[in-house]
């Protein structure tokens, strides 16, 4: 019966298809946040920061005054393959060239589901500073490009 079979090699190629999803970046907004705007009551009985569902990595792990770039994705970070980095360059006031900084995902990501990727410390001196343009990338252990997504600005040529 060759009708059943094409129904069979049909379904094989949609569940690939589905094993196979793309992982995205779904939306990407930025703001500066101070160093008291992380500040939670389970940090004043305890000493440590509660970061919640939220992974949040910092370009200088001191400060937590900075440019935070907060996303989502289209699969959970724990689902992520190992190795995996989160790549960030921006344009900034003050500078006429981008600046890369580079964020591993922690294996320990169990729980989360938002991200919070911030600029903090000598990487974003002020709250006067300025972002121009934005480009953020997922890539795999072998520098692979899993996903990206980039500012309006960051596609216009100099």
């Amino acid at each position: 019966m060759v009708f059943p079979k094409r129904f069979f090699f049909l379904g094989l190629m949609l569940m690939g298809n589905c094993l196979l999803a793309e992982i995205r970046i779904l939306s990407v907004t930025e703001r500066y946040f101070e160093q008291n705007d992380f500040k939670r009551v389970f940090e004043y009985f305890t000493g440590k920061e509660f970061t919640g569902t939220e992974l949040i990595l910092r370009s200088d792990h001191a400060n937590r005054s900075g440019m935070y770039f907060e996303f989502s994705l289209s699969a959970t970070p724990s689902s992520l393959p190992k190795g995996s980095a989160f790549i960030l360059h921006v344009y900034r006031s003050g500078s006429l060239d981008p600046k890369t900084y580079p964020f591993k995902i922690p294996e320990d990501t169990e729980e989360k589901k938002d991200i919070l990727i911030g600029l903090t410390g000598e990487d974003w001196p002020s709250k006067k500073t300025r972002l121009i343009a934005w480009k953020l990338e997922l890539r795999s252990s072998d520098q692979r490009i899993l996903a990206q997504k980039q500012s309006f600005l960051w596609e216009h040529e100099k």
